[in-house]
């Protein structure tokens, strides 16, 4: 039997298994770097409460209650729009990642195709 194709399909299965691996470790990454985003959220989270609660317990009027109340969806407010662009950042960078492996993926399919046309011979159907 013809050793090359068995080289081929070596080469082949070798070529999965580092693409596999490799995707794995997007998406590995991708988990962190979103779970790290929910943490981050959930603390934003924590720190309205913490900071409603103090100024519950602190405020000595009704005016102190509102002007507290702004100070307080002002700064929460802001930090959680830079937690959401720093989420969109990572969504963007993984989706440039993907793009990429897959490319690359789709250029190594594409080379082991040309290769195998070369070693499995070709018949005419009458």
């Amino acid at each position: 039997m013809n050793t090359a194709i068995y080289e081929n399909l070596n080469k082949v299965a070798q070529s999965s298994y580092e693409s596999m691996k490799t995707l794995y470790t997007l998406q590995s990454k991708l988990a962190e770097q979103i779970t790290e985003q929910q943490m981050a959220l959930n603390s934003l989270g924590l720190e309205y409460v913490t900071r409603q609660m103090q100024l519950a317990s602190e405020a000595k009027g009704y005016k102190e209650v509102l002007s507290g109340q702004t100070e307080i969806a002002n700064d929460i407010s802001s930090k959680l729009q830079g937690i959401a662009r720093s989420t969109i950042e990572v969504f963007n960078e993984s989706r440039d990642e993907l793009n990429h492996w897959f490319e690359k993926c789709a250029k190594e399919a594409e080379k082991g195709i040309k290769e195998a046309s070369k070693v499995v011979p070709v018949s005419k159907a009458a």
